[in-house]
């Protein structure tokens, strides 16, 4: 098992300029859901936060991801679901090492499209969340707000997918642009690639 502790995840900068993430112990996907996209592989840049993301193809129907920003590189491991008209990247850390019993995976999740040679990616909506859990909610989801803030939602897989098929539009974060590098979607696929 991959040991992942609670990180700033891919794809979003206001999440990854922030101490606080949405992530969840279980999968948003389960081995008859996944799907792989080719138009999302190539390299992507933002030029105005000045970040790019690497996604190349992996084993089986996964994806290797490095988001790079000014700071540093940060490498994951991708798996792509449909649920509903979305497509939604769910994302781990990868790490080295084997970390020990008391680190657990954690999964980023987020709503992905690609548009001819723009990656949008928008995450669950850390505000939304941590609203909507001291309201007693979100309505058919077990999620808290940890130690540090983070918002931790800990329903099995079935249930968050049930739960994104049909959650409010306010849960899903604004989007983050990437242009593909070179601007030449026919090198990956372009943005009808095979979907499987």
């Amino acid at each position: 098992m991959r040991a992942v502790a609670p990180i700033a995840l891919l794809l979003c900068l206001p999440l990854l300029t922030s101490s606080c993430v949405v992530v969840s112990l279980q999968p948003v996907y389960d081995d008859s859901s996944v799907v792989f996209d080719q138009a999302l592989v190539g390299n992507w840049v933002n030029a105005e936060e000045e970040t790019s993301v690497a996604i190349e193809r992996a084993e089986w129907r996964s994806y290797k991801v490095a988001y790079t920003d000014r700071f540093a590189t940060r490498n994951f491991h991708g798996n792509l679901t449909r649920i509903g008209d979305a497509t939604w990247l769910d994302l781990t850390e990868v790490r080295g090492e084997e970390g020990g019993p008391f680190l657990l995976p954690v999964h980023g999740v987020y709503r992905v499209s690609v548009a001819g040679d723009v990656l949008s990616a928008s995450p669950l909506e850390y505000g939304w969340m941590t609203r909507a859990i001291d309201q007693k909610g979100p309505r058919g989801l077990n999620a808290i707000v940890d130690g540090r803030r983070n918002v931790v939602i800990a329903s099995p897989t079935a249930e968050l997918r049930k739960w994104l098929a049909s959650a409010p539009a306010e849960a899903v974060g604004v989007p983050t642009n990437y242009k593909r590098a070179g601007g030449a979607a026919g090198k990956a696929g372009g943005a009808g690639g095979s979907r499987q």
